[in-house]
């Protein structure tokens, strides 16, 4: 199979990992991530390392979401890293109202693969209207 180019890599990464919070699937997300790959959720975290680390973080932070809707845009690149600003919606169960959540991912590849995941992100929640 031939290789593919940098934007429809990405693309395919892209869509796969949207795919995969929109339905929860942590098996889905972890087909996009090396077995040795890092994910900072936050720059003041610690990164995870590995697919069980990854597993358990997206099964948590997941798992309450419904009708989740996920927008992506490649903005730039560097080498192996690109930057990709994205904004996902959704309702959480234990929470009223839709959540919005708008930030910037730093992925590194290795390979078809995410090696190193990082990702900036700010949270608003939309109460309904009384």
């Amino acid at each position: 199979m031939p290789s593919q180019t940098p934007d429809s890599l990405l693309k395919r990464i892209m869509e796969t990992y949207g795919r995969a919070w929109e339905t929860r699937d942590a098996d889905l997300v972890l087909s996009v991530f090396t077995e040795d790959a890092t994910y900072q959720e936050n720059p003041f975290s610690e990164p995870m390392a590995g697919h069980g680390a990854i597993r358990n973080y997206w099964k948590q932070a997941t798992g309450p979401h419904r009708d989740v809707k996920f927008q992506w845009e490649h903005t730039g690149s560097s080498g192996k890293l690109h930057f990709i600003e994205w904004a996902c919606t959704f309702t959480r169960l234990d929470a009223k109202g839709r959540i919005e959540i708008r930030g910037i991912m730093l992925i590194e590849l290795r390979g078809e693969r995410i090696f190193r995941f990082r990702e900036y992100w700010v949270r608003q929640q939309n109460r309904p209207q009384i």
